[in-house]
């Protein structure tokens, strides 16, 4: 009964939080909305224009086959307007007397607003005096005549001046401007979590790795913008890193603490590799990770060491100690268990603390068994020294690049991917290389001492090269077999030297695993020399479970040969024992409200300039359409980031704030932007553009957003279940 009970609290605890997320992503984006059509009303209401609608959503009936879908979850009626909120949640609208964007019904529209001139002068506007369509003159004297002359309703939008029309369509995109500021004040005044812009880990041979990037460094501005110890990882620099994919970024590192920081400058180009037809530029450096474990029912892969310990490990366990050297920070972490990675390790873990407790949690002690690294038995072929870290042993000692390794304390190199693991016996300890050198008729020999690397070896990314840490040095490995070990599952599938790897594909014999949870999503993959490289598949080989395998298929002199492979475990040691640790996240509290305004003010004009820079790349071809995300895009992150904290979705409601200002205010017909265009025309023509070319215009307008709106929902879809 107990456990049961339990059970019933936690899946009602689950179930309240995520009516709590849904419920808070529907107000944030509602209100969002809301604020601009307020904008457009209030406005409109100052000027004397009769507002006859008022609506969140747009209320179109909607029929699927004989069933009629109501065209609007409710509504009332205060004063002369209707208030309510469309079955549609894709914006909102104020209808004005006189003003609909349904290009057919403006003729009706046109009709509708004439009234005898001399009933108008009954109901004269708070602004008829300004400078409005004609209405009749106080004197009454067109009454008496009795005139049949037809004049525009004084309450309705085409009978105000054109400045009052540029201030009513103008109004919606000032307001979400206002409350961008206020959003974000709110956050900042309140805290806002984020992942800091700390580096944890520079991948080999990456553009970060050639500029000398180390983990520690704290990236403080981005191009040229105010330094700041703020930047977010998962925000500031992922956006900037994506913009400038195609181009230089200019960053200013900091490095050291205290009065000791040194601020320097780099530039870096991203790599961009395409991956299932998604382009993704990258740096090669890795955000910070604390020492805490993810809150999860199980923070570890189970087919690792971590995951078969006697004592488990458990969810927001904080990680205190490893063999008795007290830890700081995450990748702290990952230095020393690249130093242990041939022995059993022990963690001690505090646990997280009950709710409400106000002493630490517990401590347990947990030995992790060494992980073995598992091969297929392949030799492939190296080529020679493509980079060298600037200051590391190998550049210390007089490699170069170009230089091919031939030889190590006397041993042939022979299997490039085994040479970081043979010299982890040797680390600190002078070893002796021969190397093939051009211009050099006989081998060359180097003297060198390898340090103990900070990181994983055997740990590659997109694109990576073959990397020895402790030497500083990464060398490509070509997919041609150089060789075939004996009994390993290579040479029993009879694969043989000279066969070149042209593609490979990850299956499951577990046929209800779904193919997002299968590397790569279970497709055929070329091996690719930019993106998808040998030591990446090395890599990938060491997270496969024990219901996965490989395919390879292989060019054997023209003729095309597939088999299907299982990895096996060796003698050599993977540092990686799987744990899943949670990233470092710090807290931005503005110390007053002054500060937090501030702070809003430019958070918002940081916004804006990102959603302008997109739209610019966007436009001139070097961003793809396919990165354009729909209503679905929007709702998914605005949930992951009301899954963090209120003041995270007041972030994100600044950037959609900004976003719905500069887009709606597009010069596109039927958006606020086209209206101005309208306008404009109309002030310097001294009279309103052709009605026919405005009607054709906004029709086309409408068509394009039609589309438009098809495209990026079709874009949500695609990433959801393609």
């Amino acid at each position: 009964m107990g456990l049961c009970l339990i059970a019933e609290v936690s899946s009602l605890d689950r179930t309240l939080n995520i009516l709590w997320m849904v419920g808070s992503v529907a107000c944030g984006l509602g209100f969002v909305v809301f604020v601009h059509e307020l904008g457009h009303f209030l406005v409109a209401k100052m000027c004397g224009v009769k507002c006859e609608k008022f609506y969140v959503g747009f209320d179109v009936p909607i029929s699927l086959g004989p069933i009629k879908l109501p065209s609007r979850l409710g509504r009332f009626q205060w004063g002369e307007t209707e208030y309510g909120i469309g079955i549609i949640p894709l914006g909102g609208y104020v209808k004005m007397l006189g003003q609909d964007d349904d290009p057919r019904a403006a003729a009706e529209e046109a009709e509708r607003i004439k009234i005898r001139k001399t009933d108008a002068a009954d109901d004269v506007s708070p602004n008829a005096s300004d400078g409005a369509a004609p209405t009749s003159d106080d004197t009454g004297a067109a009454r008496s005549a009795g005139s049949d002359e037809y004049v525009l309703d004084p309450r309705s939008f085409p009978a105000k001046p054109v400045w009052q029309r540029m201030a009513i369509i103008s109004a919606g995109v000032i307001m979400n401007l206002i409350f961008a500021v206020i959003f974000a004040t709110l956050a900042f005044r309140s805290g806002v979590s984020y992942t800091p812009c700390e580096i944890a880990e520079v991948a080999p041979g990456s553009p970060a790795w050639e500029a000398g990037l180390q983990p520690g460094d704290r990236i403080v501005a981005l191009g040229s913008g105010a330094p700041s110890s703020h930047l977010r990882f998962d925000w500031d620099l992922k956006n900037a890193v994506y913009m400038a994919k195609d181009d230089q970024l200019d960053i200013t590192i900091r490095r050291g603490e205290g009065e000791s920081a040194e601020l320097e400058k780099v530039t870096l180009r991203p790599v961009v590799h395409t991956i299932a037809g998604d382009e993704r530029p990258l740096l090669g450096i890795g955000p910070a990770w604390s020492p805490r474990l993810a809150d999860l029912e199980k923070p570890f892969a189970e087919h690792y060491p971590a995951g078969q310990t006697e004592v488990p490990f458990e969810g927001g366990d904080t990680v205190v100690a490893i063999d008795g050297v007290e830890i700081q920070n995450g990748y702290q972490v990952r230095g020393l268990l690249a130093r242990s990675a041939d022995k059993a390790v022990t963690f001690t873990v505090e646990r997280k603390p009950e709710k409400g407790a106000t002493s630490p949690g517990a401590r347990a002690e947990i030995v992790v068994q060494p992980n073995h690294v598992k091969r297929l038995g392949l030799v492939m072929t190296a080529s020679p020294v493509t980079g060298i870290y600037a200051g590391s042993p190998a550049d210390q000692a007089g490699f170069e690049v170009g230089d091919t390794l031939l030889s190590v304390n006397g041993e042939p190199i022979d299997d490039p991917m085994t040479l970081a693991s043979r010299l982890q016996p040797h680390w600190e300890s002078e070893v002796e290389f021969t190397v093939a050198r051009e211009g050099s008729a006989e081998p060359v020999t180097i003297s060198v001492t390898p340090d103990v690397p900070t990181s994983f070896e055997n740990d590659f990314s997109f694109g990576s090269p073959m990397a020895v840490r402790s030497l500083g040095i990464v060398y490509n490995v070509l997919p041609r077999v150089a060789a075939v070990q004996a009994g390993s599952p290579a040479e029993a599938h009879g694969i043989k030297p000279g066969d070149e790897v042209v593609s490979v594909q990850f299956s499951s014999t577990d046929e209800a695993k779904d193919s997002r949870e299968i590397i790569l999503n279970g497709e055929v993959t070329p091996i690719d020399p930019q993106t998808i490289t040998w030591p990446f598949i090395h890599s990938t080989l060491q997270s496969m479970t024990p219901d996965m395998q490989i395919q390879l298929t292989v060019d054997r002199k023209g003729a095309s040969k597939s088999m299907t492979l299982v990895p096996a475990a060796t003698d050599e040691f993977y540092a990686e024992r799987g744990l899943i640790f949670a990233l470092q996240s710090d807290l931005h509290v503005a110390d007053s409200w002054v500060a937090a305004v501030s702070l809003g003010f430019r958070q918002t004009k940081e916004d804006l300039a990102r959603v302008g820079t997109f739209l610019k790349k966007l436009v001139t071809g070097q961003i793809s359409p396919k990165n354009v995300g729909g209503p679905v895009s929007i709702a998914t992150v605005a949930g992951l980031e009301a899954s963090e904290s209120v003041s995270r979705l007041l972030i994100f409601l600044t950037f959609l704030s900004a976003n719905l200002a500069i887009v709606n205010f597009l010069p596109i017909p039927a958006l606020d932007g086209g209206h101005m265009v309208f306008l404009t025309a109309e002030w310097v023509r001294g009279k309103p553009v052709d009605e026919r070319l405005q009607m054709t215009l906004t029709l086309v307008g409408v068509a394009c957003l039609l589309c438009l709106m098809i495209f990026v929902s079709g874009m949500d879809i695609r990433r959801l279940f393609f």
